[in-house]
């Protein structure tokens, strides 16, 4: 009798092992993938960039355009002089003396507005920026627009830039003589440069 049951154990015990050798060699579906915490999803700088609020300063009518004062640059790239502290900032070598935008006749847009030629270098910074405008002396608009990089976006123009250094053509947009002022901002800075716009006397 015992041996009738090895006999049977043993038969039992060798068609488990044929069943195994018989199933599909498929490798096993993967487990579902657990969704990432929202804190890890990667996001886009520009979706992450909140525009700080914009608080350009304001000068009575009348009273003297507080300009930013231009200081010889020895950075990175064409230009002799900059306004502003950084690290992105107009070149000062487009404003006569350093800090007075001269609209001249061939400036004027066909809304009424001047249109001019104002490149910016940015020196140690990489990643969001917008840069904004407004005249602070009376009512009127203005803006600035770099050429080939960025986008409308939060009332003024919006870049993310990849290096460090950069050369950016740009243009400013005034809508007449006046005193005006850029608001700049990063994530690790904001910066405020205040320049007149005048008419030319050529």
């Amino acid at each position: 009798m015992p041996s009738i049951v090895r006999t049977t154990a043993a038969a039992l015990m060798l068609l488990g092992v044929t069943a195994c050798d018989d199933a599909p060699s498929s490798p096993a579906s993967p487990l579902p993938a657990s969704p990432l915490p929202a804190s890890s999803l990667p996001a886009s700088s520009a979706a992450a960039f909140v525009a700080p609020p914009l608080r350009l300063p304001q000068v009575a009518p009348g009273a003297a355009c507080p300009v930013t004062v231009a200081r010889q640059w020895s950075g990175p790239g064409k230009a002799g002089r900059v306004l502003g502290d950084g690290p992105l900032y107009p070149i000062a070598d487009y404003f006569r003396g350093g800090n007075e935008l001269e609209l001249r006749p061939e400036d004027r847009e066909p809304d009424g507005t001047y249109g001019k030629k104002v490149r910016w270098i940015g020196a140690g910074y990489s990643g969001p920026v917008l840069v904004r405008a407004g005249r602070i002396d009376a009512p009127g608009a203005a803006s600035a627009t770099f050429s080939y990089v960025g986008e409308a976006r939060d009332g003024g123009h919006y870049a993310d830039l990849s290096r460090e250094n950069n050369d950016l053509p740009a243009t400013t947009t005034v809508a007449g003589p006046g005193c005006y002022a850029y608001q700049v901002d990063g994530t690790t800075f904001s910066a405020t440069i205040v320049f007149r716009a005048v008419a030319s006397t050529g």
